[in-house]
């Protein structure tokens, strides 16, 4: 029996390095997450980049269309001038022409901001672009590293899961059974108990259970939590030196 009590520690020592193996292959998967939420960001930034250019970009031809439309009314009217004979005509022609260049005047300064901020636009789009590529090549050094440390980490699981193979083999099934069923609620399903106590949930284990667990004839489970207790020499060691 304590042989058998010998190999279901072994057997979780295996199963926790196991454990610690495949949480560092799912630790890897954050950081990726991260600089796709990165990514996803950047690109939807840039959507908006475009379509905010785009919409500058009607209003700036449409304004150009103004402007030359006031130039050619000017022309006009600077034209007319120059063939009025009746003060009348020539004054009303006069702020006719004085109303279109004011407003030539102001359409103009709009243009040029205008101008100013489509070219604010592309530099926030050029930005971007430098962000999102510095963000992809990121992800690719990333996802290289991450592929070589997975690929390893897979030799490793490989080699434990055939080594726990091999020593579950030597575990007599009914016990092999209680052990994966606790181990399915507490990834310590084995744990040592000392001075009466289990070291799983540090609760006192009944008299009568502990000379059991002593005189090692069967498999004892600790009253309390339910975890497998075991009897371990270096738990009975530490307890001496302390």
């Amino acid at each position: 029996m304590e042989k058998q009590m010998q190999l279901l520690w072994e057997l979780q020592e295996i199963d926790a390095e196991l454990d610690e193996i495949r949480d560092a292959q799912e630790a890897f998967a954050p950081k990726l997450e991260s600089i796709k939420e990165d990514i996803g960001l950047l690109q939807d930034a840039a959507q908006e980049y475009q379509k905010e250019l785009a919409g500058k970009d009607v209003e700036r031809r449409d304004l150009r269309d103004v402007v030359e439309r006031l130039k050619g009314l000017i022309a006009q009217s600077k034209e007319k001038i120059t063939q009025i004979s009746n003060n009348k005509e020539y004054f009303a022609v006069l702020k006719e022409l004085e109303h279109n260049q004011k407003a030539l005047e102001k359409n103009e300064v709009e243009l040029l901001g205008l101008v100013e901020e489509i070219e604010s636009i592309k530099e926030q789009i050029a930005d971007n672009e430098k962000e999102l590529k510095a963000k992809y090549d990121e992800m690719a050094g990333e996802e290289r590293v991450i592929s070589e440390k997975i690929a390893n980490l897979e030799k490793k699981i490989k080699a434990g899961d055939k080594g726990r193979q091999s020593k579950a083999k030597e575990i007599s099934e009914p016990f092999l059974r209680r052990y994966q069923r606790i181990r399915r609620r507490f990834k310590d399903a084995v744990v040592p108990a000392d001075k009466g106590t289990c070291r799983g949930c540090n609760v006192n284990v009944p008299p009568q259970v502990y000379i059991d667990l002593l005189k090692g004839h069967e498999l004892i489970n600790c009253p309390n939590c339910q975890r497998i207790i075991v009897k371990r020499a270096e738990a009975e060691a530490e307890n001496t030196e302390s």
